[in-house]
């Protein structure tokens, strides 16, 4: 990461806003004064779950497209995190939401645990197919494995095949080379073409995801925020008092400065029982005064809270 002087004029934007938050907001500045001027990694390290032919390693190869990137593979969400934080990698690439099967909860939570924050997005249109050995019919399969998502986003098509047991596995790829090196006419993997043509199988079935618009947006996670006058999409995560009204006055900070909220996630709080975390997306940037005025407020009723980045969206 390299970081160029803060430019002057958002330094005294930032520092009229602060002055208009709640005590504890000097602390939020510095939070944010970190990212910014914060330049992209030139030939980065970027890191990705699963192994080649996973539609995890596709987001990376079209987000980092110009940038020479090294892609290093990982087994597992946590995996990827972990090496971003202990800069293995300069750059992870996650599936936070699919269009058809929702969010993909497990990467919210640990994003908090290694206090990361997203950089970017990139939204990726999956095709699945139904992939098994050269030699295979569709009458022989008795057995499909694939990742969860993968096995919900067809489940229409599944269920028309009801002989076929559905098997969970870690990744679409890894279920490809899984099948692959069993050798068995019988199983069958739920994954991309370029799985097929890396993993030497046969296309039973095109595009049998439940809705043909199939989309999954991955993001791009780093050490610190990266903040531009380009970004033009925030994602925080807080969590509120157990008292009527709590969630509705929080919230009505977004209006009352004119904020767009895009979405809104609860998820239940794993080190307090009973209680939950809301994750939201909001359209601005914070180096706009309405937007740190807002989020200042928000963090001043909230009893956890956390920015977890400011990035550019390309389809607002």
């Amino acid at each position: 990461m390299s970081t160029a002087p803060v430019n002057n004029h958002l330094q005294k934007k930032l520092r009229i806003s602060v002055d208009k938050l709640y005590v504890g907001g000097e602390e939020f500045l510095a939070e944010i004064e970190e990212g910014l001027n914060t330049k992209r990694v030139h030939q980065p390290r970027v890191g990705f779950q699963g192994t080649a032919g996973s539609f995890g390693e596709q987001a990376a190869r079209e987000f980092f497209h110009d940038a020479e990137a090294e892609l290093k593979n990982y087994h597992a969400f946590d995996d990827v995190l972990s090496a971003v934080a202990n800069g293995d990698v300069d750059y992870g690439v996650l599936p936070i939401e699919n269009s058809t099967a929702g969010d993909v909860l497990e990467v919210s939570d640990l994003i908090i645990r290694y206090n990361l924050y997203i950089v970017g997005e990139h939204t990726l249109r999956v095709r699945h197919n139904l992939l098994a050995l050269p030699d295979a019919e569709l009458s022989d399969i008795t057995q499909v494995y694939s990742h969860i998502q993968a096995l919900n986003q067809c489940h229409q098509y599944l269920k028309k095949h009801e002989n076929i047991e559905s098997i969970p596995y870690a990744n679409t790829a890894l279920a490809a080379e899984y099948v692959a090196a069993k050798g068995d006419i019988h199983s069958a993997s739920i994954g991309s073409i370029r799985c097929s043509e890396l993993y030497n199988l046969k296309v039973l079935a095109s595009d049998i995801q439940t809705v043909k618009n199939n989309f999954t947006r991955f993001i791009i996670i780093a050490k610190h925020m990266e903040l531009t006058d380009t970004c033009n999409k925030i994602s925080i995560v807080f969590s509120t008092a157990h008292s009527s009204g709590s969630l509705h006055s929080v919230l009505s900070h977004f209006a009352y400065n004119g904020l767009n909220l895009v979405k809104i996630q609860s998820r239940p709080r794993l080190d307090e029982p009973w209680e939950y975390l809301f994750f939201v997306d909001i359209e601005g940037n914070l180096e706009d005064a309405n937007v740190l005025i807002a989020l200042g407020r928000v963090r001043a009723q909230s009893s956890f809270f956390k920015v977890l980045g400011n990035y550019t969206c390309h389809t607002q």
